[in-house]
């Protein structure tokens, strides 16, 4: 079940879904964790380990240096993708903290506000 929120002024459209085409997550897709300790907390994918689990990271207690792997099933996917980190990964070029953390802000940001 899929929930359409309007466009968020930066050329993403914004979905929510719980369950769905898991398959489809790449570098930079919005999702935040349903399941442990971690529960509420947003996070950018930064890598896909198996078809089952990803990588994924804040920026702040969370490194690109030491990701936390996690199930895709204890995690909602929100169809928004961080643009530039998904150029960045498709070009080999390193990912910093400080970009998750500037697109992670701004991406539950606007989420949050067309969010209804």
């Amino acid at each position: 079940m899929s929930q359409s929120v309007p466009d968020d002024n930066s050329g993403n459209i914004v979905f929510s879904r719980k369950y769905g085409d898991r398959d489809a997550l790449q570098v930079g897709h919005l999702v935040s964790s349903t399941k442990g300790r971690d529960r509420g907390r947003y996070y950018l994918v930064i890598g896909c380990e198996s078809l089952s689990r990803v990588c994924v990271a804040d920026g702040e207690g969370r490194k690109v240096e030491n990701p936390k792997y996690k199930n895709i099933k204890h995690l909602h996917i929100h169809e928004v993708i961080a643009g530039e980190l998904s150029s960045k990964a498709e070009k080999g070029k390193r990912i910093t903290n400080a970009d998750i953390r500037e697109e992670l802000k701004s991406l539950v940001k606007n989420f949050n506000e067309c969010s209804f």
